[in-house]
């Protein structure tokens, strides 16, 4: 077997860029020690790559790193099932990547206090269903989402757009060893000498869109990498959700275009996500709280109306207090009356009629 698991720690670093042939050679032979057999064997290992397997294999064992192939129990199932699963993954961790509730969280480098708030919202309201919650280490929203994952006690894992051997960026290294010790983890498809290349985060967004049932995109602008990582959940079929916010601020022109043009559904409230995902278990929930473009809530809308009807400008957590409504039903409320032409922002979470 040791054998086994270095041919094909050779074969991951030859088709880095092309697993699906990989994955294809083994299917076809067996084995990795069938495609060293074959004739096939001149075009996948290189004169050196057997030697730097072994050396790789090594490290991986003095470092507590495990080498997951696809096809194995411990790969993610959910991500096996695309069809540009990386070959072989490197892990640091004990989180279980099968979890049967797991999310994905992306986001802006540049999080405002408001996004930051929104990632610690919407993994306490999922705390109480134990889920995975996988991001990608990055400023922002990514270290927010694990983060709050930490402080709610619920495994978090990184997906790297690098080896093992470094933490990018470094700042968040103290971040990620609380994420290995509390149970979560590091997981990538790259060796360690491989540093985080522009290609290699697009590589890496994949993942993340591939390997949970579920994408949440708190903050994110129109281009970058939270909207790539959105069309791949979107290509495999995930459910995405989208935090609104302002449409006055660029880093929500991302999440309102994704609901706008119904790509996402709104996060707005707890049990937007639990009830989509079918982990709530309760069949007898409002037709309301399902997610959808627009919620049509006119009676708590006109709550909102209300309390902005005799102030010059409200912020949201008087609105929240005033009218006893989650503060993520507030906020995807105040994007629809937004839209509607009803209120406008007028920037740090305060609010006006339209007059």
């Amino acid at each position: 077997m040791e054998e086994e698991i270095v041919l094909r720690c050779a074969m991951a670093r030859e088709f880095l860029y092309r697993p699906h042939v990989a994955n294809g050679l083994v299917q076809e032979y067996g084995s990795a020690q069938g495609v060293f057999e074959s004739k096939a064997f001149e075009k996948v290992f290189s004169p050196d790559s057997i030697k730097w397997a072994q050396q790789e294999v090594e490290w991986c064992c003095s470092k507590g790193v495990k080498l997951i192939f696809n096809g194995e129990k411990d790969y993610p199932a959910l991500l096996a099932q695309v069809p540009d699963a990386p070959f072989m993954l490197y892990y640091k961790g004990e989180a279980d990547l099968n979890n049967p509730r797991s999310i994905s969280m992306v986001g802006t480098r540049l999080a405002s206090v408001y996004g930051k708030e929104a990632c610690s919202m919407v993994v306490e309201h999922l705390s109480e269903y134990l889920p995975l919650v996988v991001s990608g280490l990055a400023y922002g929203i990514d270290i927010a989402s694990h983060r709050a994952a930490l402080g709610n006690g619920l495994p978090t894992v990184a997906v790297l757009p690098n080896g093992l051997d470094m933490v990018y960026p470094a700042r968040h290294r103290d971040v990620a060893v609380q994420m290995v010790r509390g149970g979560g983890g590091l997981l990538t498809e790259f060796p360690r000498g491989t540093s985080p290349q522009k290609m290699n985060f697009v590589k890496r967004n994949r993942i993340i869109a591939a390997m949970t049932q579920a994408l949440v995109v708190v903050e994110s602008r129109v281009k970058g990498g939270s909207m790539i990582t959105a069309e791949y959940a979107n290509m495999y079929n995930k459910d995405v959700f989208a935090v609104p916010g302002r449409i006055s601020d660029p880093n929500s022109f991302g999440c309102n275009y994704l609901i706008s043009k119904n790509v996402a559904a709104i996060y707005s409230s707890a049990l937007t996500l639990p009830t989509a995902l079918g982990w709530s278990g309760d069949a007898g929930l409002e037709p309301g709280l399902q997610p959808q473009l627009f919620s049509f809530d006119v009676e708590n809308k006109e709550k909102i109306l209300l309390t902005l009807k005799f102030d010059t400008t409200v912020d949201v957590e008087k609105i929240c207090a005033v009218t006893e409504l989650d503060w993520g039903v507030v906020s995807s409320l105040l994007l629809e009356l937004e839209l509607e032409g009803k209120v406008v922002s007028k920037g740090s979470s305060e609010y006006c009629l339209r007059r």
